[in-house]
């Protein structure tokens, strides 16, 4: 039997959602054993949370600084050293539980959503077979620290030439998956049928906007531009934020304004929908690619999400939210729907088909080393 041990840290959603749609994937295999841990939950709990907290306050509170660390890791090949090495020192404070782990589970491949699964991984299980899955819509070179046999990345993230020149120049096979992500975003609902389901009206356009899972970003004045228009009807996502919830819903903002907090069947919302207002996020972003809905995209953080913007402006699935001009952007997205229409036709070509299938057939399929086969 396989056992494959899907590795993430936990900083922000995605990683998560990413190895979770992994997990179930792998799960649909009867000969397949798939633990997933998030590295995070080895580090101490009386450092885990001010670890945490200091990553989302740097993002709200400082996100120039951010920016700058990005950047830095990004364009200096120095830095990116030092980063794997501190990493790889700064280990020390899981090791011991993460060796444990490794010597119960007995992992015969590992998949990773994060590049410091590889570089916290202790060498002498590195002969493993091993997966990256990049989850935001770059390649960002940290992963180059400790390479995986297969990088898994979105579909047209760069050249094919570019792609096969790096794995040439470094040995890993790069291959164009897609973002992983569960699998009822695949399937094909009627927008009619979603909208009698979910109780919208079927005469008018559906806009849903999000702010990621936490409800981030300025919703109240975002939705006070979108009262303007009752011509339209918005679906605002809250998230886990219920205090953003109660707020919103204190508020007579007009029947043509819903407000929604966490929900598991935005598979169904997005098939109802006509166009998506949202923080680009890689989770986020990669369900609407899938669903092929158009978006309009507020408020990147800069770093990966800033990545992940030009990515949909560049394939022309996306426009960026005009604050100064919201109702009349909208409004001439749909005065003829050509917009709306090309940006439909584009996602044909970034659209992937089960991504998560394709990372696990890639998976299995890789060949184990003599080496490891031994020690086995």
């Amino acid at each position: 039997m396989e056992r494959v041990l899907l590795l993430s840290m936990g900083f922000g959603s995605g990683h998560n959602a990413a190895a979770k749609a992994l997990q179930l994937q792998f799960d649909t295999q009867p000969d397949v054993e798939v633990v997933m841990v998030d590295l995070l939950d080895f580090i101490p709990k009386s450092f885990h949370p001010l670890l945490q907290s200091g990553y989302h306050r740097m993002l709200t509170k400082f996100p120039l600084f951010y920016h700058y660390l990005y950047d830095w890791t990004y364009q200096s090949s120095v830095i990116r050293y030092v980063s794997s090495e501190l990493i790889e020192k700064v280990g020390w404070t899981i090791r011991r539980r993460f060796n444990q782990m490794l010597k119960e589970f007995h992992p015969t491949r590992i998949v990773t959503t994060h590049p410091f699964g590889l570089l916290l991984l202790p060498s002498r299980w590195c002969r493993i077979p091993t997966v990256g899955v990049v989850t935001d819509y770059e390649l960002h070179p940290i992963w180059m620290g400790r390479l995986p046999d297969v990088l898994c990345v979105p579909k047209k993230l760069a050249d094919r030439k570019k792609l096969d020149r790096l794995h040439f120049q470094v040995g890993t096979r790069v291959v164009e998956t897609g973002l992983p992500i569960h699998k009822k975003y695949y399937e094909e609902t009627s927008t009619r049928i979603a909208r009698v389901k979910l109780g919208l009206p079927v005469d008018r356009p559906v806009i849903l906007v999000m702010g990621g899972g936490d409800g981030h970003g300025p919703i109240p004045a975002l939705v006070e531009q979108l009262q303007k228009m009752p011509q339209f009807q918005f679906v605002i996502f809250t998230g886990s934020n219920d205090c953003l919830r109660e707020e919103l819903i204190q508020e007579n903002w007009g029947e043509h304004i819903r407000i929604e907090g966490f929900r598991t069947d935005l598979h169904d919302w997005m098939s109802a929908a006509d166009l998506l207002i949202t923080k680009p996020g890689g989770v986020t972003i990669s369900e609407a690619i899938a669903k092929k809905l158009p978006m309009l995209l507020f408020e990147a953080i800069p770093g990966q999400e800033e990545a992940n913007k030009q990515y949909l402006l560049y394939h022309r699935v996306a426009y960026e939210l005009q604050w100064n001009r919201i109702p009349n952007q909208i409004e001439q997205l749909f005065s003829s729907r050509l917009s709306i229409e090309q940006m439909n036709r584009s996602f044909d070509q970034i659209s992937p088909h089960h991504a998560a299938k394709l990372i696990m057939q890639e998976t299995l399929q890789l060949s184990k080393p003599e080496v490891f086969r031994y020690l086995t």
